[in-house]
């Protein structure tokens, strides 16, 4: 009887296991639509997401070595190479030019994520490079304990003129680098972190290479990235926020899209207006010169009107090469690609050559320039970028401004910031052109009646400069009273 219970049993759960199995079957035949469909798009979705964690690992690579060869080639620019053949070995270290190296390469250290300072020629052994400079050379005993444990371990002393570095496994030293600005293929790790470091060659006035200057930059971010992977959480994340957002993506990419049609558009057509109205002047001063002069070879008076159109030529060469300028600054605006190099230096010296460069304007014009300043600023900036900020700004204040009218200059310093505005006595601007003085190509509706050739990039160049230092800048104005144009600058 037992055994016939346990027969009963036994059936049974065959049975109930037969039955579930049976429905899990019959669930998938029926749903099996939505799973493939659900592991398709998770799967895609999955690859669309380790795709772009690559590749935008790839793009932040290539960005900064891009960015790392740029800053190399342009400090290599304000390295004079004549000096290094002054330094051998470290009885110079005392000399001026050691001194001054030491000096330049330290200003480097200011920055962003700039660690090391360098500079090194060859030597007779094709795998070694000898040290002629280093950026901490100078510095003192507690700035190179950078652990602060009260010792300069070998790792933190900075290196000496004729110390020799071996680079046999450094590709880039060993040819690219005498060659043009190059970085490392890959990122370093040590004591410091993450570094990459960039090369570029120091030329002697002669054209000859006298070595070369490298600089370490810190990595950090993009070893954090790059040794990162997806979590399984953040793969089910990016799968469910796939799904969701697959047909919103769809739609704000189409109107993305056309946003970006319009503005090529636009720009494009501002482009050519700029290229016909601009560039058609000058090239009708020079035809109708080059005809005068066609005209003349038989006239005794040749030799004046040879001068005279000569100047007219010159007049309308220097039109078109400051277009030319101009266009490629609001190009470098566009792509980021502004070498903003801080160095420290006086304001005042700035103040005083951009005043000089417009003085002859100034005095055609009867107008009085008045400079402002409570005490000479010192302090990291770009001396050639900030020029070009000035000469912007001072231009538009005189030529919008009238005959025997007042310009001031003026600099003031806040906390860890200075402020400098030029204002005028000019036409002013519309209020309801203000909000888009900086947007390129873009002038004053009551600009073309003081002057019909401007091109609308000056105040857009200068946003570029003043944001990449770091800073901000802005317009007041009255239409008719005149305006005033401030920025900042970081003193940090």
């Amino acid at each position: 009887m037992k055994g016939g219970w346990l027969a009963i049993y036994g059936f049974f759960c065959y049975n109930r296991t037969k039955t579930r199995t049976s429905l899990m079957h019959l669930s998938l035949r029926r749903h099996w639509p939505v799973v493939v469909l659900s592991i398709v798009i998770g799967t895609s979705v999955a690859l669309a997401g380790s795709y772009f964690y690559i590749r935008s690992r790839d793009i932040m690579e290539s960005q900064l070595k891009t960015q790392l060869a740029s800053m190399a080639g342009s400090a290599a620019l304000f390295i004079p190479g004549d000096e290094l053949d002054q330094i051998q070995g470290p009885k110079d270290e005392t000399k001026p030019a050691f001194i001054d190296l030491v000096h330049r390469l330290k200003s480097l250290r200011t920055l962003p994520d700039v660690r090391f300072a360098y500079i090194m020629r060859k030597t007779i052994n094709p795998m070694e490079l000898a040290f002629v400079a280093d950026a901490d050379a100078l510095s003192t005993k507690a700035e190179l304990d950078v652990n602060h444990d009260g010792v300069v371990s070998p790792d933190e002393a900075p290196s000496h003129p004729g110390d020799l570095y071996d680079i046999s496994n450094v590709p880039a030293l060993q040819h690219d680098a005498f060659l043009h600005p190059t970085t490392d293929s890959t990122v370093t790790y040590d004591q410091w972190g993450a570094l990459i470091s960039g090369y570029a060659p120091i030329y002697r006035k002669d054209g000859s290479v006298a070595g070369i200057i490298g600089i370490d930059m810190r990595a950090d971010l993009y070893a954090f990235l790059s040794q990162s992977i997806f979590t399984p959480v953040a793969l089910v994340l990016v799968v469910l926020g796939g799904i969701l957002i697959a047909v919103a993506i769809v739609t704000l990419w189409e109107r993305r899209q056309l946003m970006i049609l319009n503005k090529i558009n636009n720009e494009r057509s501002g482009l050519l207006k700029l290229t016909f109205h601009q560039l058609g002047e000058p090239l009708t001063i020079m035809k109708w010169s080059l005809e005068t002069l066609r005209d003349s070879v038989d006239d005794p008076r040749l030799q004046a009107i040879v001068e005279e159109h000569v100047v007219c030529m010159d007049e309308g060469l220097g039109r078109l090469n400051s277009i030319i300028d101009t266009l490629q600054q609001a190009e470098k605006v566009d792509l980021n690609t502004l070498d903003y190099l801080p160095v420290p230096s006086s304001l005042k010296n700035l103040f005083e050559n951009s005043v000089h460069e417009w003085q002859s304007s100034i005095d055609k014009r009867k107008q009085k320039m008045n400079v402002v300043m409570d005490k000479d600023l010192f302090f990291p900036f770009d001396h050639n970028m900030l020029s070009l900020v000035l000469r912007q700004l001072l231009q538009n204040a005189i030529e919008y401004s009238p005959e025997g009218s007042t310009i001031t200059l003026r600099a003031s310093e806040g906390k860890q910031r200075v402020t400098i505005s030029i204002e005028d006595q000019g036409v002013g601007i519309p209020r309801e052109d203000l909000e888009h003085m900086f947007e390129k190509y873009r002038r004053a509706s009551n600009a073309g009646r003081v002057k019909p050739d401007g091109n609308g990039l000056g105040l857009y160049i200068a946003k570029g400069i003043v944001e990449k230092a770091g800073g901000r800048i802005w317009i007041e104005s009255i239409e008719g009273r005149g305006t005033k144009i401030s920025f900042t600058l970081p003193i940090m």
